[in-house]
């Protein structure tokens, strides 16, 4: 009898094609319930673009900080302080009485204010005779000189002296100052701020 030789068949060789096929399958059936199979790997632009993002917002919280710490160290205020406002006529020797309006509120004392004698009376030597007293008693005198037409002693004044004409009038006990371009008989020139006239009743 002839001999039947069988060959053993050998098992398919196994090219990974079923594991392939399970794996799509797989995934097939995840997605198709709104599942991804694979997450991928996020993108190199993406990843670039959130650091990007990171550096500006240090930059910009530094620049902040940065301009925060120059205001306050800014240059300092500095603050003048006013001189203080003069009494308008506190009188050095110089005959002028200041240079301020002289407003009836003005606290100014008789002993401040430089005065002027002018003889009104007629009399020689009545002026200088008066300003030596009064110098005595503690007044400063500036000049004497003459004046004419005077009824009675007052207190004249060229503006900006009003205030200390008032101090000089209410010690001497004189009626009301005048200003100089009312008085009668008394030139502008004759006094550098305030002037005592001698009348006829010369001081009391």
């Amino acid at each position: 009898m002839a001999r039947i030789e069988t060959r053993e068949q050998q098992p398919p060789a196994d090219t990974g094609e079923n594991e392939e096929g399970l794996d799509d399958w797989f995934s097939r059936r995840l997605e198709s319930q709104g599942i991804p199979a694979r997450l991928g790997r996020p993108p190199v632009a993406r990843i670039i673009a959130v650091i990007g993002l990171g550096l500006a917002l240090l930059a910009l919280i530094w620049a902040l900080s940065s301009v925060g710490s120059h205001t306050s160290s800014g240059s300092p205020v500095t603050t003048t302080t006013p001189p203080p406002a003069g009494n308008g006529g506190n009188g050095s020797g110089n005959g002028n009485g200041g240079n301020g309006t002289g407003g009836s509120n003005a606290k100014v004392s008789w002993q401040d204010v430089t005065v002027d004698v002018l003889n009104g009376v007629g009399t020689s030597g009545i002026a200088a005779t008066t300003a030596q007293g009064l110098a005595a008693e503690g007044w400063t005198i500036g000049r004497t000189g003459n004046a004419s037409g005077v009824s009675a002693s007052e207190v004249v004044y060229l503006p900006g002296h009003k205030a200390q004409a008032q101090a000089v009038a209410k010690k001497l006990k004189l009626g009301a100052p005048v200003p100089i371009a009312q008085a009668t008989g008394i030139p502008a020139g004759s006094t550098d701020g305030v002037a005592i006239v001698l009348g006829p009743n010369l001081l009391g």
